[in-house]
C-alpha cells in the first residue's frame, strides 16, 4: 500500500514540476487597472507632449483603459524594449474602441517597428482612414472594412520576424495573411510600439486602448489567459526606462513632422 501511495504522489509531483519550469511566453502585458485615473500611464510608457492621454474608468473603475484624444496636433504613447526581438514568431493583442472621429488625415492605430529604421514610416502599421481601417503591405495601404464606433474590437497581429511578414486579425477574423513589413530599410526585428498618433498631426479623434499584450507564439495559452484582467509581466525582454524624452532618437533615427515640432498646424510650435 505504501508503495502504491508513493507512486501516486510521484505522478502528481512530476507534472507540477514540469509546469513550473515551463518558460513564460509573455513579453509584456498591460491592463492599466492599477494605474491612477486621470493620469497618463506610468513608465515605461512614453507620452507625447500634444494630445490628451490618460487612464480612465471606462468601462468602469475596476476595468480601466487608456483614452487618447487628439485635437489635430498629434497624440499618443510609445513603449521601447531594451532588446530587439528577432527571428522569432510573436503576437500582439489589444482591445480598441474609437469613440469619435473628427476628420483629417489617416491615423496610426498601432505601429510596431525597429527604432533603428530610417524613419517612422516603417514596420507594421494598422491605421484608420475616415470610416474604415487599413493595414500596410510592403508600402501599399489596403482598405479592409468600416469601423463600428463605440464598440470594443479585438485586434491581433502575428509577426514572423525571420521573414518580415505578419498576419492581421480583427474581431477574431483574419484580414491579412503574410503581409509585408513597410519599408524596413533592411533592418530586422521589432522593439518600438507606437499607440495612436505618435508620429504625426492633422487628425482629430478619441480612441481607447486596453489589454495590450505581447507574447511568444501564435496563441495565448491558458496560463496567460487566466491572469485576466492582465497585470504587468516582466519577461526575458525587459522594458526600457532609460529613454528620457519622446524627442530622443538613437543611432541617427529621424523624427517625423510632429516629433520634430514642425507640424504647421500645431498650437505648440514656437
Amino acid at each position: 500500500m505504501k508503495f502504491l501511495v508513493s507512486i501516486l504522489m510521484a505522478l502528481l509531483i512530476i507534472p507540477s514540476v514540469a509546469f513550473s519550469q515551463e518558460e513564460d511566453p509573455t513579453i509584456f502585458a498591460y491592463d492599466f487597472n492599477n494605474e491612477e485615473i486621470g493620469k497618463p500611464p506610468s513608465d515605461p510608457w512614453q507620452i507625447t507632449v500634444a494630445g490628451k492621454i490618460e487612464v480612465v474608468d471606462f468601462p468602469d473603475k475596476a476595468n480601466r483603459s487608456v483614452m487618447i484624444e487628439d485635437e489635430g496636433n498629434g497624440g499618443g504613447m510609445k513603449l521601447v524594449l531594451d532588446e530587439v526581438i528577432e527571428d522569432d514568431t510573436v503576437s500582439l493583442e489589444f482591445k480598441y474602441l474609437r469613440e469619435e472621429w473628427g476628420g483629417g488625415d489617416g491615423v496610426e492605430m498601432f505601429y510596431i517597428m525597429n527604432q533603428k529604421c530610417p524613419d517612422d514610416w516603417s514596420g507594421v502599421c494598422i491605421s484608420t482612414q475616415g470610416q474604415s481601417y487599413q493595414y500596410n503591405d510592403n508600402g501599399t495601404w489596403k482598405d479592409v472594412d468600416k469601423i463600428v464606433d463605440n464598440v470594443w474590437h479585438d485586434v491581433k497581429i502575428i509577426f514572423y520576424l525571420g521573414k518580415n511578414k505578419y498576419d492581421f486579425y480583427w474581431d477574431n477574423e483574419q484580414k491579412a495573411k503574410n503581409a509585408g513589413f513597410r519599408n524596413s530599410g533592411g533592418i530586422d526585428g521589432i522593439d518600438k510600439f507606437n499607440v495612436a498618433n505618435v508620429g504625426n498631426g492633422g487628425s482629430t479623434f478619441i480612441m481607447y486602448f486596453d489589454d495590450i499584450i505581447l507574447y511568444k507564439g501564435t496563441e495565448r495559452d491558458l496560463a496567460v489567459e487566466s491572469r485576466d484582467k492582465l497585470s504587468t509581466v516582466w519577461g526575458k525582454v525587459k522594458l526600457s526606462a532609460s529613454i528620457n524624452s519622446i524627442m530622443e532618437y538613437p543611432d541617427g533615427h529621424k523624427g517625423t513632422r510632429f516629433e520634430k515640432g514642425l507640424y504647421p498646424g500645431s498650437k505648440f510650435k514656437p
